[in-house]
């Protein structure tokens, strides 16, 4: 049967239907799913290796490279740390490996993939349908900030404060169940 617009029991996808899901914890402090306003799903780049013939351009598919997602959360503050998302993602960065260059010693002191890393964690960009049931999850593996921006302030706005952040990711699974992954004729291996 083939589905069309007009179906009452049709449920597309809607952008306003999701959940961001930092794991659990670290150190105490965590990023709330309700703070999360806006992110943006995996986006895949594939590029084009040319080869030139006589007069002829021949492509051929290149490297698969995995683009960065960006977040936007509000900020809620609050009397104690845990609330306060300026200092949750302060604290994740320092959990990176970041520290204040406040001397030669300290200054030495560089990020790590395996710290930066676990201080975000696998995070999951869920899609939801009307019930709430899930029915998209993309997961990022070993996803670490390259960018935060604490947004700015305004006396004429009386907007929430807002925190944007940059993840960079190795690659991303989709819905992690190897029933739903699609089916391919030659490679052994699975996406």
């Amino acid at each position: 049967m083939s589905i069309f617009w007009n179906q009452v029991n049709m449920d597309p996808k809607r952008q306003f239907r999701f959940v961001l899901r930092f794991p659990t914890a670290v150190k105490g402090m965590k990023i709330p799913e309700y703070v999360i306003k806006t992110v943006t799903k995996p986006k895949i780049t594939i590029s084009s290796i040319p080869h030139s013939y006589i007069d002829h351009e021949f492509k051929f598919p290149g490297r698969v490279t995995w683009d960065p997602i960006s977040l936007t959360l509000v900020d809620p503050g609050g009397k104690d740390a845990a609330n306060d998302m300026a200092v949750s993602i302060m604290n994740k960065l320092g959990w990176s490996g970041y520290q204040y260059p406040v001397g030669p010693e300290v200054a030495k002191i560089t990020l790590s993939k395996e710290q930066a890393s676990t201080a975000v964690g696998e995070v999951e960009i869920v899609q939801l349908d009307s019930g709430g049931k899930e029915t998209e999850v993309w997961t990022l593996k070993s996803p670490f900030l390259t960018s935060i921006d604490f947004g700015s302030l305004d006396y004429s706005s009386d907007e929430l404060s807002e925190i944007t952040l940059e993840l960079t990711y190795d690659w991303a699974t989709l819905n992690d169940t190897p029933s739903q992954q699609p089916a391919m004729s030659k490679p052994t291996h699975a996406i």
